[in-house]
């Protein structure tokens, strides 16, 4: 993917977005495999600056709050990623317990059948999906 990038010619981000964002969402991940954190917040730094949008974004906030957490920063990385979520509109209510959650977990659970629960419909929204990691 680097040499991909690197094929780019000046004003990429403008004349070619879908590309440039694409190999700079790849080239963040396979940093991020090889644990080359300086590269992975280069090539972040590029698409958070660059990216038209939040869910364009989003990949690559999502790889940096991996790589914090990687890095023995967990509280960082849960702080970046309550941001995120809340920009996305998804309140996190901090004040619940661990326990308050899986209580209304379980009890939303216990309405449904094994089979309604195996055949609930995959989710298919990008931005969700995300979100869910």
């Amino acid at each position: 993917f680097n040499h991909g990038i690197s094929f780019l010619q000046e004003g990429y981000w403008q004349e070619h977005y879908d590309l440039s964002l694409e190999l700079f969402d790849l080239a963040a991940k396979c940093a991020l495999t090889n644990g080359d954190i300086v590269s992975l917040n280069l090539l972040s730094e590029q698409v958070i600056a660059y990216g038209r949008s939040l869910e364009d974004k989003l990949n690559v906030l999502y790889l940096v709050t991996c790589a914090l957490a990687f890095s023995s920063r967990l509280p960082e990385s849960i702080q970046k990623s309550i941001g995120v979520l809340t920009k996305l509109g998804i309140d996190l209510k901090e004040s619940r317990s661990t326990e308050a959650c899986i209580q209304e977990t379980m009890t939303l659970l216990s309405t449904r059948t094994d089979d309604e629960i195996l055949n609930t419909r995959q989710m298919t929204d990008p931005t969700m999906i995300i979100a869910m990691k």
